[in-house]
């Protein structure tokens, strides 16, 4: 057997369970109906209608009212107390009673107004109110249409009015089934399109757990996750917290990037290789690529965003960034990216006073012809070292080429750098008095408050 048609037969199955657990709720709704206005009704046939000069009417119209009253009490019993009852048996023994009550009724008030109100709310309530299948309902109709109109051929001795009723009658038995085909087909169309649903919405969380990347799928809006996978758990460090209260406000900690990608997703649907930082913990940075794809799933607007651990390649990238920043000998910047930052300086960029200090290393060939290039290797790592120490954070300093170096220094007067520079030198002679090494350390310098182009920085007079 194909898998379409075994799928197609617990369809059915399920949507007949479907129809008969709704029946029997629906059911509920009119027994208490039904009980609440009983007291109504036995007033009614007890003293509203005790003028009534035909007994037969009145006795007849309040034995179906109690036959309703106790059918509602005797369902109600079942339902609440006889969970095993058979559906099947109830509901078809139901619809026919109802029918029959409705059809005798109409029948019983021949004798009184000669109309066929009953009748006509019974029709149109059985095929609005309860889900039954058309066909089981048509030879229900059919057999309480048949009981009717003879009932009416005996009661009504008016050839005219007779015709009329049953034309009439017939017109609206005709109609409630076609109400009761057409709700049937609505219902049974809204069934199948959410089964499929539900198994589209099962294949898609099979697939979406199976794939090898982070996933998750979220409503941004609320920040509620409806999936996440496990390499979407493992990539955010998540294992050891309780997933029922993780919303998604960990993707996208500034509002305001979220706000951007919320707008940027309503103008263009999706969204490509959006690069994000997370700082995981104290001592673990990570990098993410997202893509972000606007879905529909379980009639919800949500956004199913992929994941591309980018962190080795970022890693790689700042790396090779420090290479082309850094001189590699001392770790300061080298002169490219020096001179870069003093040109924004002195074009302005950077709306801070600035002074620039030039200095050379003294004695660098000396060291190198006599102990060698290593030695004057260390000779200049070492003077670095040592203004690194006594220059601030906001302070850059950058190697010219060879022994010739450059400081920075942002939001100092002259007299501060000339303090530092002490520093500098009393650092320089501490190092010398400690005979660590057999060369000397000492540098020359000069400051200015730019007024000149970088290129002309090499033409300082030395002090």
């Amino acid at each position: 057997m194909k898998l379409s048609s075994i799928k197609g037969n617990d369809d059915q199955k399920n949507f007949v369970a479907y129809s008969d657990g709704l029946f029997f709720e629906r059911l509920k709704m009119v027994s208490f109906m039904l009980i609440f206005t009983y007291p109504g009704f036995l007033y009614s046939d007890l003293f509203l209608l005790n003028n009534v000069t035909d007994q037969v009417y009145r006795w007849v119209l309040a034995s179906i009212h109690l036959t309703g009253f106790f059918l509602s009490i005797i369902f109600l019993l079942s339902y609440y107390f006889y969970k095993n009852a058979p559906k099947g048996p109830i509901i078809h023994l139901y619809i026919v009673l109802f029918l029959f009550i409705g059809a005798t009724a109409s029948i019983n008030s021949q004798l009184l107004n000669g109309n066929l109100y009953a009748y006509i709310i019974i029709l149109l309530g059985v095929s609005v109110i309860f889900p039954i299948h058309p066909g089981t309902l048509l030879i229900y109709l059919c057999s309480v249409h048949i009981y009717f109109l003879i009932g009416l051929f005996f009661i009504d001795p008016n050839h005219l009015s007779l015709i009329t009723k049953m034309i009439n009658s017939t017109g609206a038995a005709v109609i409630s089934f076609t109400i009761a085909f057409m709700l049937y087909q609505l219902r049974k169309s809204d069934f199948e399109n959410k089964c499929k649903l539900r198994r589209n919405s099962k294949s898609f969380r099979r697939l979406f757990h199976m794939n090898p990347y982070p996933l998750i799928l979220t409503n941004l809006q609320n920040d509620e996750i409806l999936l996440i996978n496990q390499q979407a758990i493992e990539y955010y460090h998540l294992q050891d917290q309780d997933m029922a209260k993780i919303d998604g406000k960990f993707l996208f900690t500034n509002p305001f990037e979220k706000q951007t990608i919320l707008k940027m997703l309503g103008e263009h649907q999706s969204i490509k290789n959006y690069e994000l930082e997370y700082q995981v913990s104290p001592n673990l940075k990570k990098w993410a690529m997202l893509s972000l794809e606007l879905v529909e799933y379980l009639d919800q607007s949500c956004i199913l965003i992929g994941v591309t651990d980018i962190t080795n390649l970022k890693i790689k990238e700042e790396e090779l960034l420090k290479h082309a920043s850094f001189d590699t000998l001392t770790g300061v910047m080298n002169r490219r990216s020096g001179m870069l930052l003093l040109e924004e300086k002195i074009q302005g960029s950077y709306q801070q006073e600035f002074i620039v200090c030039y200095i050379d290393i003294n004695g660098l060939k000396t060291v190198n012809d006599n102990f060698g290039h290593s030695a004057g290797d260390d000779l200049i790592k070492t003077s670095c070292e040592i203004i690194n120490r006594n220059i601030d954070a906001g302070d850059v300093l950058f190697r010219m080429g060879g022994d010739e170096f450059i400081i920075v220094f942002s939001g100092k007067d002259r007299e501060k750098v000339e303090e530092i520079w002490a520093n500098i030198k009393q650092e320089f002679q501490s190092f010398n008095q400690s005979a660590q090494q057999p060369y000397e350390l000492s540098a020359s310098h000069a400051t200015v408050s730019p007024i000149i182009s970088p290129a002309q920085l090499p033409l300082w007079r030395k002090s």
